[in-house]
């Protein structure tokens, strides 16, 4: 018996019964996960030294720039931004129907 192959993050999703609107979350929270690695990373500071800032444990910033999106909620992620030192901002934008 051949299986099929996934070739995309949506083939993925979707054979696994997420949404679009999970998928786009699950794209959107690594994106943000990305961006917060690489701010710490350009500041110089070490997870242990941001884990610090947050009174929190490395293994937890490390699971967040391992994107483990299960294992790390938006509220953790807000308080590492402004740990670095981010202000957010969030622009509204209407998709085509």
């Amino acid at each position: 018996m051949k299986e099929k192959k996934i070739l995309t993050l949506s083939e993925f999703g979707k054979a696994i019964g997420l949404s679009a609107l999970d998928q786009e979350m699950i794209r959107q929270k690594n994106r943000l996960m990305d961006c917060l690695k690489k701010a710490r990373i350009e500041r110089g500071w070490s997870q242990s030294e941001l884990a610090q800032k947050l009174g929190t444990q490395q293994p937890a910033i490390a699971r967040m720039e391992a994107g483990m999106v299960g294992e790390v909620s938006f509220d953790f992620m807000i308080r590492v931004a402004l740990a670095l030192g981010f202000r957010l901002k969030m622009p509204l934008f209407k998709t085509a129907a």
